[in-house]
């Protein structure tokens, strides 16, 4: 009989697989922890075949899901929820390169309960989306995730240049506008490495030109 394959490491539904259990009737279990902190032997085959997907908890999630979401099963911003999901989540969808496929993730609280996600970004104002600040790059979780509009959403883009100064980060446009410089003023001192401090602080410096008078 050949030996069977070695699962060890993977993660398979909720499922993380640690290590081969006992053999139980000639059948090939393998210790288990569920996301809820589960730890569990599963026979290996429901694993693979994707026979079972947790301890049970799935399951429960599920009918949560269906039946208590305080009635906005059908509402948008459960519908921004679901879409986060799907695009760090699901291979399939058009944006998923832009999101999972470069390793963007939705929290663990978010990911497992829609209340927890409502209860800590609240309803969307009118015209505005979930927007990743002030990490562009950064993942879907508390602290790094506001309401936006189009406006701050096209700012806020991997293009977009930042800056930390006194613990708050803007992109370099919004700190421009804030102290009155171009740009291209700020990301000249950038790129010459100078600090924060030193970027917004320093006054710019206007030469006036004097034209020379000759005595007739």
């Amino acid at each position: 009989m050949p030996a069977p394959l070695n699962i060890a490491g993977q993660k398979l539904g909720r499922w993380s697989v640690i290590s081969r259990g006992e053999s139980k009737g000639g059948k090939t279990y393998w210790l288990c922890k569920c996301d809820c902190g589960t730890l569990k032997d599963v026979l290996g085959a429901s694993l693979t075949k994707g026979e079972t997907k947790s301890c049970g908890c799935y399951a429960l999630d599920s009918v949560r899901e269906r039946n208590v979401t305080h009635g906005k099963k059908h509402s948008r911003v459960y519908r921004i929820w679901n879409s986060m999901k799907q695009r760090c989540s699901n291979p399939k969808k058009k944006n998923f390169k832009d999101y999972g496929g470069r390793g963007i993730t939705v929290c663990e609280r978010w990911k497992n309960s829609f209340e927890a996600f409502l209860e800590d970004m609240g309803e969307p104002p009118d015209g505005m989306s979930i927007d990743r600040f002030p990490d562009t790059n950064g993942h879907y979780e508390p602290g790094n995730c506001r309401w936006a509009n189009a406006f701050q959403q096209a700012r806020n883009t991997r293009k977009s240049l930042f800056l930390t100064y006194k613990g708050v980060t803007k992109p370099l446009i919004e700190w421009a506008e804030e102290f009155g410089f171009k740009k291209t003023t700020l990301i000249a001192r950038l790129r010459a490495g100078m600090s924060p401090e030193q970027i917004l602080e320093t006054p710019i410096t206007r030469h006036k030109s004097h034209n020379k008078r000759t005595n007739q």
